[in-house]
């Protein structure tokens, strides 16, 4: 219209057209081009549309579940869940015994227990199927928070592209991808936080009472599965204060009756759904200690040093999070904060209303207050950022949502300042600037995925340029990379290619148990060929940085192989020289190891027919087809001296469980289809004696 105004009537027919062609001819290619313009996703229900992005997350997921370990938490959150189930089976000892002595008693069953229910009904006994199956879940359960970020989105402003935004925003980051998998733990608790926040925003939206109760049973659930979620309860009541601050007196009794059901709603749920509060209420409040103080005490290896988890400088997350948040991502959501207090300080009344901008400053407290909380309380915090995961969701939130407020205001001020002309320069430059947006979007969500890509499945060692990556292991020098141990299942994996067919005794160093949790994911017939040893007596070893660098060791044995990330070594797998050169070594070194073994007469036949040697100091115990689990046995022994001969013996054998080693505590060795272990005998007369083996399964002896 300003060009043909331009024009003038006389002239229209002549330039008209061809004026207004240049602002028009853009806007119908942006128009073909732009997602929300193209009319088949125009006819399509945002929630049909996410649904189709999460089937795709889905099916790559499905394709990767397989390529993760089992982490270090894994296998202990189940142990507490079957404590748990114990306690609802009526197994009151297992609560009173098991679950006070649990620094994480307080919180997680709401995800564990469906989980192993799910195990037990199905019958699923093999470690890998177990094992697998609670990774795709954990990983399902990470695309149903995607979802929900992005419906909340929806719900806000009614527009699809923004929502798909925060939704891929959310699913795409590399470190949290990581753990989609194997952290039972901390990104359920990052998924029930973004859903709390969905409710919280649909019952204010809605406001019906039934919709307070949805979102107090929605922070019931989050704050089972982290303390930290307790920060939502104040958040809403604080607005809904406001909202009785600002109404005539007739609402203000609906308003409190809506605080009344939420708060009702949500401290029911928090009972109801943790079996460790059932026995006594109060037990609440213990629960609020782990809030600020978790009993559990690790060193975190921080810019260089060691530092203890419950004296973390006060920069600790703020540089966590800076430091592994995808960098484009995180300048958005720097940008977008400024916009949201920038807009709350222009509009203060808006800000006090009932309004979107509310809910976006509730956004920007759910991310701030909870890391205030951390610096102020001096929060037990270890393992990087972990049990901060959900910040995550806030921070996306407020991303997308304050990136919609610094859009609009640079495109209503800051194209006019610098582009003069009607409009700002008119519709093309509009929709240059859209073209802008599409692209910065575009940049945010793609880098952040080709990191995933590039990664794969070492994901969870992401770090963005903030810090130098490229210096050959000094990154790994500063902060823990492989502290999860998901990666010595690969380990495992090249000592099985390596050494084809062949037992292979493998150290457990410093009881940290990654290399036995690298044996659950490995089939039956593999794990068949993993043996476990005392260090100094095993032949292989393998080892994260975070084990050499917190207990300052070093590897002087052959190097077989190396992981690494970011030209830094996440993992290394070691051999003794004299069976680093290759299978016939290993073999002969088994060979010589049996014949070494002194046997002697047979004293009883069991599943380990026990023997004395031939120069009568040791008793050995030898079997025949060894597997995994007859190298982690224990056994028992007890003796009469002359003296106690005629003394009766126990009526049970508690006592022996004083006196029990385990296969390779004194000298075990595994040849093919063949291992024994021996023990040394005291050094008296002796007038009889009892040996046996103690059931893994009952713990009594057998």
């Amino acid at each position: 219209n300003a060009a043909m105004r331009q024009c003038g009537n006389a002239a229209m027919r002549q330039c008209g057209n061809a004026a207004m062609r240049p602002d028009l001819a853009p806007r119908r290619i942006f128009a073909r081009f732009r997602p929300g313009g193209l009319a088949p996703l125009r006819r399509i229900p945002f929630p049909a549309l996410a649904l189709a992005v999460c089937l795709l997350f889905a099916a790559v997921g499905v394709a990767a579940v397989d390529d993760y370990g089992v982490s270090i938490d894994e296998p202990h959150q189940r142990y507490i869940a079957i404590a748990h189930a114990d306690y609802i089976r009526g197994k009151l000892d297992a609560l009173a015994v098991r679950l006070p002595y649990e620094a994480d008693r307080h919180y997680g069953m709401t995800f564990e227990l469906p989980l192993l229910l799910a195990e037990w009904s199905l019958g699923v006994s093999d470690t890998r199927s177990i094992y697998l199956s609670r990774h795709l879940v954990i990983h399902l359960f990470f695309i149903a928070g995607g979802f929900f970020c992005g419906l909340l989105v929806w719900r806000m402003f009614g527009r699809r592209r923004l929502a798909l935004l925060a939704m891929l925003l959310f699913l795409l980051h590399p470190r949290l991808y990581a753990h989609s998998f194997f952290n039972s733990k901390d990104i359920p608790a990052l998924v029930t936080f973004v859903i709390a926040l969905y409710f919280m925003h649909r019952a204010f939206r809605r406001d019906t009472l039934k919709a307070f109760v949805l979102s107090g049973i929605a922070v019931g659930f989050a704050v089972n599965l982290r303390p930290f979620a307790l920060i939502l309860p104040p958040l809403v009541l604080a607005m809904l204060g406001l909202d009785w601050w600002q109404s005539p007196g007739g609402k203000r009794k609906r308003i409190l009756l809506a605080g009344g059901v939420f708060a009702a709603a949500a401290l029911v749920t928090i009972y109801v759904i943790h079996p460790y509060y059932w026995e006594n209420p109060l037990r609440f409040f213990d629960g609020l200690q782990t809030f600020s103080q978790h009993p559990t005490l690790e060193g975190n290896l921080f810019r260089g040093q060691i530092v203890q988890s419950d004296a973390v400088p006060p920069h600790f997350i703020p540089v966590w999070f800076g430091i592994t948040a995808p960098p484009l991502a995180l300048i958005l959501g720097i940008l977008a904060a400024a916009a949201i207090c920038l807009r709350a300080s222009q509009n203060p009344r808006q800000a006090l209303r009932r309004s979107e901008l509310r809910f976006c400053l509730l956004l920007l407290s759910c991310f701030a207050l909870p890391v205030a909380a951390v610096i102020i309380l001096q929060s037990n915090i270890y393992n990087g950022w972990r049990q901060m995961y959900f910040l995550w969701g806030p921070f996306c939130l407020v991303a997308v949502v304050g990136g919609r407020y610094l859009a609009l205001y640079m495109r209503d001020n800051l194209i006019p300042a610098l582009i003069p002309g009607p409009n700002g320069g008119g519709i093309r430059y509009r929709n240059l600037w859209t073209a802008a947006m599409y692209l910065a979007a575009i940049a945010v969500t793609g880098s952040a995925a080709y990191s995933i890509i590039s990664l794969h499945p070492y994901q969870q060692i992401y770090f963005n340029p903030l810090v130098d990556r490229e210096t050959p292991e000094r990154l790994g020098g500063q902060y823990e990379l492989e502290y999860w141990g998901v990666s010595h299942r690969k380990g495992l994996e090249y000592l099985l290619q390596r050494y084809p067919g062949m037992p292979l005794r493998v150290a457990l160093p410093w009881d940290n148990g990654n290399t036995w949790r690298g044996t659950l994911l490995l089939r039956e017939a593999e794990r068949q060929h993993i043996f476990f040893a005392l260090p100094d007596q095993a032949d292989f070893h393998i080892a994260s940085d975070a084990d050499l660098v917190i207990h300052n060791e070093k590897l002087s044995s052959a190097v077989l192989h190396t992981i690494k990330v970011y030209n830094n070594t996440i993992l290394t797998v070691t051999a003794r020289e004299s069976v680093a050169a290759g299978p016939k070594a290993l073999t002969e070194l088994y060979r010589a190891e049996q014949q070494s073994i002194n046997v002697g007469p047979l004293l009883a036949e069991a599943e380990f027919n026990l023997h004395l040697s031939q120069d009568r100091a040791n008793l050995i115990y030898v079997k025949s087809d060894c597997t995994l689990a007859d190298m982690q046995a224990e056994f028992f022994l007890d003796f009469l001296t002359a003296d106690e001969i005629n003394t009766p013996p126990p009526a049970d054998l508690t006592g022996y469980e004083d006196r029990r080693f385990g296969f390779y505590q004194w000298q075990g060795a595994a040849a093919e289809n063949w291992c024994a272990t021996q023990t040394p005998l005291p050094n008296i007369p002796i007038a009889a004696l009892r040996a046996g083996q103690f059931d893994k399964i009952r713990g009594a002896p057998k």
